[in-house]
């Protein structure tokens, strides 16, 4: 198995309008829309449609949201054999207001806090074989310290892309392969501005930073990786699909500067769309893009 990301799925409930209502207000909303989400899941998508083979380790409930965000995974091509259904919770849900552009994000975790080290374990055969495993912040923070621990211990290399934010020591994000906050999360993680951050992380640390690309530090000097413009439609997922497309463009043999910059070019396409997997590109509209620069 190329990738095997261990995370959050759940259904997306989408609103736009022309503003967020202040306390107490009510507004009128000009959308409405679900969305196949979940950071893990949006992760996975991203990776599968740059075709690698990629594996999912998750959890949900024993409701028709767990059963068709399953099915969108296995759609994409994502291995899903190893998701574990639970009955006495209900599957996660991520409540989206999308407004000027932009958005802010309610995340009920459900079955998705219900990830735990003693249902991971029934993994380790899929984890061991993966080159890359994946983690984010939507499960317990036990899970994501196990992880880690277990790939370290295995050879096995992660991306820990630590959003939403939650404190985690720093012996466990020095046994990762590649950290990927944004530059709130850098700050918050190593309690350090970013460009000192990058230096003392080299190849280690790449800190996303919107519109403006992607900065890390290369062992010698510190390296931006600029963004490709694109009018946004929805930037839900931009994200998730830089960090599917980094560890797919890295399992395809590019250099790390090379694979971010192609990870860009995906996060980019991915914001075409409405919800956060509905533009992830596929490796072919990746490609005419490429060709397109």
């Amino acid at each position: 198995m190329d990738i095997v990301v261990v995370g959050s799925l759940s259904t997306d409930f989408i609103v736009q309008a022309e503003r967020m209502p202040y306390k107490g207000e009510t507004i009128l909303g000009t959308n409405f829309s679900t969305a196949y989400g979940g950071k893990g899941a949006n992760q996975a998508v991203a990776a599968a449609r740059l075709e690698t083979k990629t594996a999912f380790v998750g959890a949900i409930g024993d409701d028709g949201f767990g059963e068709k965000l399953k099915m969108n995974l296995e759609n994409n091509a994502v291995f899903c054999e190893n998701m574990e259904t639970f009955t006495d919770e209900a599957t996660g849900t991520a409540h989206i207001n999308i407004y000027d552009n932009d958005n802010s994000i309610i995340v009920v975790p459900g079955t998705n806090s219900l990830l735990t080290p003693e249902v991971v374990e029934k993994s380790h055969g899929l984890l061991k074989r993966a080159e890359y495993v994946m983690l984010q912040n939507e499960i317990p923070v036990e899970t994501i310290k196990y992880v880690i621990d277990f790939c370290y211990e295995n050879g096995v290399k992660v991306i820990y892309n630590p959003a939403p934010f939650i404190p985690i020591e720093i012996e466990y994000l020095e046994k990762c392969a590649l950290i990927t906050p944004n530059e709130l999360e850098c700050n918050a993680l190593f309690g350090d501005d970013v460009k000192s951050a990058i230096r003392k992380h080299p190849n280690q640390l790449i800190v996303t930073m919107g519109d403006a690309g992607c900065l890390y530090h290369n062992g010698e000097e510190e390296v931006r990786v600029p963004s490709f413009r694109t009018t946004p439609v929805d930037t839900t997922g931009a994200g998730d699909t830089f960090n599917g497309a980094l560890a797919a463009f890295l399992v395809k043999g590019m250099s790390l500067g090379e694979a971010i910059r192609s990870a860009n070019m995906a996060a980019s396409l991915s914001i075409r769309a409405m919800g956060a997997q509905g533009g992830i590109p596929t490796l072919n509209e990746w490609q005419e893009a490429m060709d397109n620069v």
